[in-house]
């Protein structure tokens, strides 16, 4: 596959007389190929929305090399304009002004068909909302309006901020099923995003950056198969006699409320043997499976709460005016 995004080596610092001298992004890689749902994860101030804005051209990186679509990224953004779609922060637009109108006018400044804009509107659920103005929308549909406005010009690529910001279970799932269209349809797609059982159900790759720096990269599943523990989550009556036998027997297992966690165990019949010779009988014996929760919390040096089992394998059992909102690389009249 080809490289759709190249970042290499990105650094970038920030000075102000409160803060001091702040290092956002220290080193960074990054690579995202052609027709990929690729997740970009980070906790809050980490460095993904600076990333972001210096591979757009709109913060001046300190070091580093960056392509988009194969072109040098800020000097040939101009060259790829059109073939770019992105949201980046909050999605902000005149309150006055109707779904509608707002997109026909972005339409317009970027010389795209008008005909566009009932297009995007059906594909992020707003046509029947598009005449309505934009101070009466809720934030989910505020949201919508800002990836309606990246679809604008059918890109090929398409960088979305935390798109599911502000939406509910319902426009989540629409949010979903919308990347997964695109992506079929050979649109690559970056996605920075919190909500990571959606990045885990949606994207085929991720990037994880901590502290302004890459700390794992590639799909999911390989990601995900260096943190699994070959753990077991047992339920039986007695959880702690359940815990003293596996114990005894040189098993690593944990007891919590009403169930335990064995790690290390490579034969589950140990267990269910060990146990049902002490006459203690198994009501379940299910692999964890590492998720990217678990992982993304390992790998940020955030501890999860020891209590709650992570992904279990069921296959095996017994407004205002505008800001920055729609990063547009013709900076169709958006201050950036």
């Amino acid at each position: 596959m080809s490289a759709v995004i190249e970042i290499e080596g990105l650094r970038k610092t920030f000075h102000s007389m409160r803060q001091g001298h702040r290092v956002a992004v220290d080193g960074f890689d990054l690579l995202v190929e052609a027709g990929q749902i690729h997740g970009f994860l980070g906790p809050n101030g980490s460095g993904k929305t600076t990333t972001l804005r210096a591979l757009l051209g709109l913060v001046r990186a300190d070091a580093g090399r960056m392509r988009v679509l194969g072109v040098p990224s800020p000097g040939g953004l101009s060259l790829v304009a059109g073939r770019v779609g992105a949201i980046v922060e909050s999605p902000q637009f005149f309150g006055n002004f109707t779904g509608h109108r707002t997109l026909r006018l972005l339409a317009r400044a970027g010389g795209v068909p008008v005909a566009r804009v009932d297009e995007v509107l059906e594909r992020v659920g707003l046509r029947d909302r598009g005449d309505e103005r934009v101070k009466g929308y809720s934030l989910g549909m505020k949201q919508r309006l800002a990836v309606a406005s990246a679809l604008l010009k059918d890109p090929e690529l398409l960088i979305l901020d935390e798109p599911a910001n502000g939406l509910d279970p319902a426009g989540i799932r629409e949010m979903r099923d919308l990347m997964r269209s695109l992506a079929e349809a050979g649109v690559t797609v970056l996605v920075s995003s919190h909500i990571l059982a959606e990045i885990q159900l949606i994207c085929d790759h991720v990037t994880i950056i901590s502290r302004g720096r890459r700390v794992a990269a590639g799909r999911v599943d390989e990601v995900l198969a260096g943190f699994d523990r070959h753990e077991l989550l047992v339920r039986v009556d007695d959880p702690q006699r359940a815990v003293e036998l596996l114990t005894a027997a040189g098993l690593a297992a944990t007891g919590h409320d009403d169930h335990l966690v064995v790690g290390g165990v490579d034969d589950a019949t140990e267990v269910s043997r060990t146990l049902g010779e002490a006459g203690l009988w198994l009501r379940e014996l299910t692999p964890l499976r590492p998720d990217l929760e678990s992982a993304f919390l390992e790998l940020t040096g955030t501890t999860a709460h020891p209590a709650l089992p992570r992904q279990v394998d069921d296959s095996v059992l017994p407004d205002g005016g505008p800001s920055e909102p729609v990063i547009d690389l013709d900076v169709r009249g958006v201050d950036a």
